[in-house]
This record gives structure tokens, sequence and C-alpha cells, in this order.
């Protein structure tokens, strides 16, 4: 039994020693170090227990691996050879180019050169325009310059009626053709399209004075009622005035808030500010016009707009309430009490969806069945406040500032109704319908 064991154990040694044989015969074969003849070949050597360990200590070169092989501790550390072929190649660093910033500044230099010359060429294209007028309106009116004017007071003025946009180019331009200190005040004749040179040209001459006339349209006056005071005076036809009074606009801030509606018998009545002007006789009907316009511009400014949008209306509604305001109060004193009571009405629509107001059918009798040579019903009804829901279509005539900052302020009350002695003017206010029924009693008015 022993013996069989032994043989066992030296079969394993021998086949376990043939192995590692053959592993260091492969490995002498590739690294070209040791030759084994054929007769060798086959035979079994027993290989040392020295050779044994050797060969997993990894002591012999590897071609093509690191050299220089460290042991410690059952580990080897490999350190690489350069020179050892098959070796990985040594990283060499990069050499840093300088960038070339002298190429980016001139192209920063040639953008900025091109820029400026646009924005200069830009520039000079404008204010050529203006100063030929070119593509500008060709409307003609007069204005007129008052004695003792300077240069820079006429291009103040010119700039403020839209004539010119660069004074500073008129006041140059004067000097170079020796007009300054040279103009002549009085009327003139300007256009929108002249050039700075016709029109110091112009002021180099000498002038007359036309004739003018005063005009007073008083509040509450309509724009047909207008129109015949102007003829009247020999301002201008009244039938001119009318078209161009609603069919003109001069960029006033006021005008985007006026709607337009077919229903409407005049888009801007109740946009002629009622005031004492002073027009040119046979005068056109733009200059008229636009006269007018600006003075309403005056007084519908932009705290006017502000303050209409702080109490939830608009320029238009403002207008169109204020001509109601304005025939119906028998003076100043109660249009603010009225107002509140057509402000109480349009804030609850529910119980009062209609003002109910007398004044609107005396607009439709009076002045649009007069204007219409048709019968138009839904016109009527768009005016007449017995009949609308809310305020009508359009102002009824032309307030005056009174009863515009009676809209815009009105008194704090409960009224919902009101009604007045013609003959006395005295206005009774009511809460509830029983109480107006009193006080149209007490006013003399029948039901």
């Amino acid at each position: 039994m022993t013996d069989n064991t032994e043989n066992n154990k030296d079969k394993k040694i021998e086949s376990y020693d043939q192995l590692l044989n053959d592993i260091l015969n492969d490995k002498g074969s590739d690294e070209g170090s040791k030759q084994t003849s054929s007769s060798d070949m086959g035979k079994t050597r027993r290989i040392s227990e020295d050779e044994r360990t050797s060969l997993f200590n990894f002591k012999d070169k590897i071609d093509g691996a690191p050299q220089n092989v460290q042991h410690g501790g059952g580990q080897a550390y490999y350190e690489y050879d350069g020179n050892a072929s098959g070796s990985m190649p040594v990283r060499r660093k990069k050499k840093k180019h300088k960038k070339n910033y002298t190429a980016y500044l001139g192209i920063i230099l040639a953008t900025l050169v091109i820029c400026v010359s646009l924005v200069l060429s830009l520039s000079v294209i404008i204010i050529g325009r203006d100063v030929l007028g070119i593509e500008s309106m060709d409307s003609e009116f007069t204005i007129n310059i008052p004695a003792g004017s300077s240069t820079a007071d006429i291009a103040d003025q010119l700039y403020d009626e839209g004539v010119i946009y660069y004074k500073k180019v008129f006041i140059a331009l004067a000097k170079i053709k020796g007009a300054d200190g040279n103009m002549y005040p009085g009327d003139i004749e300007v256009a929108y399209n002249m050039s700075y040179s016709d029109i110091i040209d112009s002021l180099m001459d000498m002038r007359d004075a036309r004739e003018t006339v005063t005009v007073t349209f008083p509040e509450g006056i309509t724009l047909i009622e207008a129109a015949a005071l102007l003829e009247q005076n020999g301002v201008c036809g009244a039938d001119d005035f009318i078209y161009t009074f609603n069919s003109s606009t001069f960029g006033f801030e006021f005008e985007r808030y006026v709607s337009s509606s077919s229903l409407k018998l005049y888009k801007y009545e109740g946009y002629l500010f009622p005031d004492t002007y002073e027009f040119y006789v046979d005068d056109t009907a733009y200059n008229v016009v636009k006269k007018i316009r600006t003075r309403t511009n005056e007084i519908l400014n932009a705290d006017v707009i502000e303050r209409a949008t702080e109490v939830g209306m608009t320029i238009d509604e403002v207008v169109t309430l204020a001509s109601i305001v304005q025939l119906e109060a028998g003076s100043v004193d109660d249009m603010k009490n009225i107002a509140s009571v057509f402000i109480n009405r349009l804030n609850n629509p529910e119980a009062f969806p209609r003002l109910q107001s007398d004044a609107t059918d005396t607009y439709i009798e009076d002045v649009i069945k007069t204007v219409l040579t048709v019968e138009y019903q839904d016109m009527y009804d768009a005016y007449d406040t017995y009949t609308c829901i809310g305020l009508p279509v359009g102002a009824i005539c032309n307030p005056g500032a009174d009863a515009i900052n009676a809209v815009l302020y009105p008194n704090d009350t409960n009224y919902y109704y009101f009604c007045s002695n013609v003959a006395t003017k005295e206005t009774y206010y009511a809460e509830t319908y029983e109480q107006h029924l009193v006080n149209c009693e007490t006013a003399g008015i029948t039901l």
C-alpha cells in the first residue's frame, strides 16, 4: 500500500516536472536563448525546486515587455525601458503656439469701422430727407412769425409745428445763406414737404400780415353749428370743415382712443373744444382743424387719459358722457351730481340698463335727421338712451372742461334719478323711483 502511494507521488512529480519542462522549452524556443535538440524532445527531466521558483519570479527578459523587473512581497513591479523593442512610445509635450491677437484686433476694428460708416450713412440719409422735404405731406398751412423772433426762435416754432425736425441744421443753413437776422416776421405759408432752403427763402421775403377773425365756440355746440359759424365769419367752407374735421388725424394721443362706428354720425363729434379762436380769413379747412385739434389736445392731455383709466373709462366714453352732462345740467354746480346719476346707472346695469337722457332724443331730431337724407333707424337707436344699453354710440355735442371734469371727478352719491325745473333751472335728485315721481311733480313735470 505504501509502495503504491510512493509510486503515485513519483508519477505526479514527473507529470508536474514534465509540464514545467514543456513550458520552459516553449519559452526558451520563443526567446531563442535555449536550443533543444530533436533527441531531447519528449524526454522527461526533473526540475529542481529552484527552477520551479524561478519560473514564477519573472526574472527572464521578455521581448516587448517592460524591463528592470523589481520583486517585492511576491509581486512584480515593472520599469519601462524606452529602448526595448515594442515598448510603448514616450509621449512628448506639444509646443504651445502663441495666438495671433493682431489679426483678431484687425477684424474687430474693421467691423467697428463698417458699423460706424453705416450709422453715419443712415443718419445723413434721414437728415437729408427732412432737409430736402422728401416724401413728406404736401399740406399747406399758415404760421405767424412774431416780431423780434431770432433764428433760434423761428427754428423752435417750425419744430413745434412739425415743419422741421433738426433745428441745429436749420440754424446752420440760415447762417450759410446769410439769413441769420434777416428773416421777416408775419404770416408765412409752409408745408411739411418744403425744404429747409425754401422755408428760409420765404422767410427772407417781406410779407403783409393776413387778415384774421375771432370766433368763439360756446360749450355744448355741435359740429354742424361750428361749421356754420366758421363759414359765416369767412374762415372756411362748412362742408370742407365737417369733412376735414372727421377725416384728419394729427398724431395726438387722445386720437388713438376715438372709436369708429358706422352708426356714428360724426366720428369726432365731441372733440372740438369750446373756446375763443383766432383764424385767418379765407384759410384752409386743414389749418382750422389743426388749430382746434391742437387746443383739444391740451385739454385731453396725458393726465386726463390716466384719470379716465383710473375710473375704468376710455377718453371716448368720458367725452360721450360729458356731452350728455353738458346738455342736461342747468349750471356748473349741478354737473357733478348729474354725472354721479349716470355713473351710478352705468355701474348697476342690471337694475338700470338705460341712461334715459332726453338730450339724446334732441340730438336725433335736431341733428341726425337733418343731416341724413334717408331714415336710418339703427343709428337713431344707437343714440337713443331710452333704447340703447349704456352709453350712446357717440357724443351729442362738444363739452367744455367743467363737464369733462365732472365725469372724471363726480360726487359720491346714491342718486339714480334727477329732474329739473325748466323755468328756474333747479335740479332735484332721488335715490328711488317713488322719490323721483314726487320731484317731478314739484318741478312741474308730467310723466
